[in-house]
């Protein structure tokens, strides 16, 4: 996004991508027999930049729709019921005064017996949408997106990647150089001109790092590790006190979408569902409803992904297909074969990635307001984990590159 505006402004750019595809946690699945999104699939609300792009980019939409439907003991039902002292903890959230994190929260005000199943719930959700560690997250930000949540929600058609290739097209248009599959080793400071060692050497004035979280966080050891120069360290403490979460996403092709048949709903007195979500080790489970795409996506996050980060595929498959014959009451031979094709995503140890994406902790907000700050007016930071609103989404990653480029073009 700041490649396009910045080249489109008539400025010299060079984009250093280190995997082999632009995108990042956009990733679309190519060897199956329909789209599939690997990454980040749904256009969480009415997000400006995002449907700002699309327009640009002559690009539709499409609305979720179907039921919200909750599986236990292989029982279906549609996910209405209201979870007991719901209303408590959304009364005590409100009113709370002072922020802490998630677990404090529980611990202190939702301690009772009596509270069990609400503290679960709760916990899943944070768990779950935001790949978040409730010992480290903020109430005030998990109120903050409670309260400005959109219950509509989009995908983009026919993918993220096209968003992609859109923004890459317009990039070439006005002369940008692409690399990919170069991943920057270090970046050092001569004088007024910025040195990027990659498999080459680059001179620049000013460099924007646009890397996932994870790659700011991680160590020397890791091959996705860039030596930045000392100017930047304040900035690089900060992101290391924000949230990284983790994300292992499950795609799973059968030969028909068997759970939008008539007889298979009539059974369950259920209509058409979107969301399934489970009391199976991968405790959310999603259809490409109002398309009957045969394909189911299952998703598990926060701390359960990272106890599976070094699961081999092979194991994450054979515990996703057994959680399914729990959800249908299908034998597990019989799944396997209907099953065309699979793909599992770990995000945490995807190279260059390292994580899914970023959760608000309680110093999340002064982290951002460092990040978003010019060093030497020569070094910018942009991610989802930077922006101003909608964190941890594409829009939010959209936003970033916005700003950073017209904060560049402002001083220039």
């Amino acid at each position: 996004m700041a490649a396009k505006l910045l080249s489109a402004a008539g400025k010299k750019i060079l984009l250093l991508e280190a995997k082999k595809n632009l995108g990042g946690r956009i990733h679309r699945i190519d060897d199956f027999s329909i789209p599939a999104e690997g990454g980040a699939e749904f256009i969480h609300g009415n997000l400006k930049a995002t449907f700002a792009l699309l327009k640009e980019a002559n690009l539709k939409k499409a609305k979720i729709a179907g039921e919200f439907c909750k599986v236990e003991n292989g029982r279906w039902k549609v996910n209405d019921d209201m979870v007991p002292h719901w209303d408590s903890l959304l009364k005590r959230m409100k009113d709370c005064k002072e922020d802490m994190s998630v677990a404090d929260f529980l611990r202190i005000f939702f301690h009772a017996k009596k509270y069990e199943i609400v503290k679960k719930q709760f916990t899943k959700y944070v768990e779950g949408y935001d790949a978040a560690d409730i010992e480290n997250t903020s109430i005030f930000a998990i109120r903050k997106e409670m309260e400005e949540e959109d219950e509509t929600q989009y995908r983009p058609l026919p993918d993220y990647k096209t968003l992609i290739e859109f923004l890459q097209e317009k990039c070439f248009e006005c002369n940008a150089l692409i690399k990919t599959d170069e991943p920057v080793l270090e970046i050092t400071r001569e004088e007024d001109i910025a040195v990027i060692t990659s498999l080459a050497k680059y001179l620049c004035r000013k460099v924007i790092i646009a890397v996932p979280l994870g790659v700011l966080q991680c160590r020397p050891a890791n091959k996705a590790f860039i030596k930045l120069p000392a100017c930047v360290t304040n900035h690089i403490n900060a992101a290391k006190t924000i949230g990284n979460g983790g994300a292992i996403k499950f795609l799973f092709e059968f030969d028909k979408a068997f759970w939008l048949d008539a007889k298979f709903l009539d059974e369950r007195n259920i209509s058409s569902p979107s969301y399934i979500f489970t009391d199976t080790i991968i405790p959310t489970w999603w259809t490409q409803y109002p398309s009957r795409k045969p394909l189911l996506t299952g998703w598990i996050a926060g701390p359960a992904s990272h106890k599976m980060r070094n699961y081999s595929e092979k194991k994450l498959k054979k515990i996703a297909i057994e959680c399914l014959s729990f959800v249908f009451l299908m034998p597990v031979a019989e799944l396997e074969n209907r099953l065309k094709a699979s793909k599992i995503v770990n995000w945490i140890n995807e190279p260059y990635i390292l994580g899914g994406y970023s959760y608000p902790t309680l110093d999340t907000e002064k982290a951002g307001e460092i990040l978003r700050q010019p060093v030497e007016n020569s070094f910018y930071f942009a991610g989802e984990y930077a922006a101003k609103d909608s964190l941890s989404t594409v829009d939010a990653a959209l936003q970033s590159g916005k700003e950073v480029a017209e904060e560049i073009l402002k001083e220039d």
